[in-house]
């Protein structure tokens, strides 16, 4: 099992990074899974609505000054914004995306205990170098530290702490401190050795898991090629996709088809490649431009419905991994993508002015079987990876 602590989170810029898409392959790979303690959570989810907060606070303002500018009321577009509910999102994403590890009954005294005694993994100085008192801190790692102990008494396989955390590990930074290392003894016998310390964070470990490598020279032509393609379809298609994409107006929809998407670009903005015996699989984090078309039909007459035919043009970033075998992409997978930022289109607001909304549904996602871009045959399938 592998435990990240709250800097390697952020470290691996959850949940885009290209570090945490190869991490996550890596693991997977490896039989290892992915934890977080419950204080790494909430640590985690904190920082998220703070940041959400200020930036929400900062456009509000920005759009009030371009307001007064422009004699335009523009701060409704973040009116509705909140950042409670970016974080119960972010919360959501992390249940989903790893192991939680709940803290243990009574972790929550005994941090306040070993931080008022100076006790590690609290911070264990009294004064500063002027002979002035510090004040004591270090409780969340206590808490974090119990956590680690409790589920390494509860599970046989190995575990791996991945912090960079002075506060954790020795002088040299090659084991836990003294003081923890002996508790683990004390608390887990002879399996005490079976949990690490890892103070070289994520990208010790992922040194550990494989072997580093270079990217190829054709990435930027690896990551337009079809395959690629394929799997962004694959990984953005179903419903979500298809809502984001059609906002809802007044009127009637009627027999819905909903096309393959085209990747019109793909910008690396950061990878990392790493090799597996045989096998180099880099991941990549892409700024992508992509289209897709919809087919639909309105109401002329009482029993004539005329054809209409639209594209939208959209944004969005991606992390891309791939297999490569002798030089070549073998299989693509999307790991995560952010949010969809709508381009404007002249057919789009043709749609938006004729008014098409109603059924919504995944039984509206049929795709058009005459299309030539990649169309999955289910219409609203989620399956993840693409293979050559």
């Amino acid at each position: 099992m592998i435990v990240l602590d709250t800097n390697q989170l952020r470290h691996a810029t959850f949940p885009h990074g290209a570090v945490l898409g190869m991490l996550r392959k890596l693991a997977e790979i490896g039989g290892h899974a992915l934890a977080l303690p419950e204080m790494v959570v909430i640590e985690h989810v904190a920082r998220h609505q703070h940041e959400i907060e200020q930036a929400v606070t900062s456009a509000r303002k920005a759009l009030a000054t371009l307001g007064k500018a422009f004699e335009e009321d523009l701060t409704n577009r973040v009116a509705d914004l909140s950042a409670e509910e970016a974080a119960q999102k972010r919360r959501t994403e992390l249940e989903d995306s790893f192991v939680p590890l709940p803290t243990p009954p009574g972790a929550a005294d005994e941090a306040l205990a070993r931080e008022a005694n100076r006790r590690p993994p609290a911070e264990r100085v009294w004064e500063d170098a002027e002979g002035k008192p510090v004040k004591a801190h270090g409780a969340r790692d206590v808490v974090i530290w119990l956590t680690i102990l409790e589920a390494a008494s509860q599970t046989s396989e190995d575990i791996w702490f991945v912090s960079m955390d002075r506060d954790f590990g020795n002088e040299d930074k090659s084991d836990f401190h003294d003081a923890l290392r002996e508790e683990a003894h004390a608390r887990l016998g002879e399996n005490a050795d079976r949990l690490r310390l890892l103070s070289g964070g994520i990208d010790q470990l992922l040194k550990e898991l494989a072997t580093p490598a270079r990217a190829p020279k054709d990435l930027e032509d690896l990551l337009k090629s079809d395959l690629v393609a394929h799997a962004v379809h694959i990984g953005m298609h179903g419903p979500n996709l298809f809502m984001a994409l059609l906002p809802i107006a007044s009127g009637t929809a009627h027999g819905f088809l909903s096309q393959g998407l085209t990747l019109n670009e793909s910008r690396v903005l950061r990878s990392k490649a790493y090799q597996v015996d045989d096998r180099i699989w880099v991941s990549a984090q892409l700024a992508c431009r992509a289209t897709k078309t919809f087919h639909y039909s309105v109401p002329e007459g009482s029993d004539v419905f005329s054809p209409r035919l639209t594209k939208v043009n959209f944004r969005f970033e991606a992390t891309v991994l791939i297999e490569l075998e002798n030089g070549k992409a073998h299989s693509a997978e999307v790991v995560s993508h952010g949010p969809i930022t709508i381009e404007e289109s002249p057919r789009w607001n043709e749609l938006l002015r004729q008014g098409i909304s109603g059924r919504l549904s995944p039984e509206n996602l049929v795709p058009d079987a005459r299309s030539s871009d990649l169309t999955q045959p289910n219409g609203h399938g989620l399956l993840r990876s693409a293979t050559a």
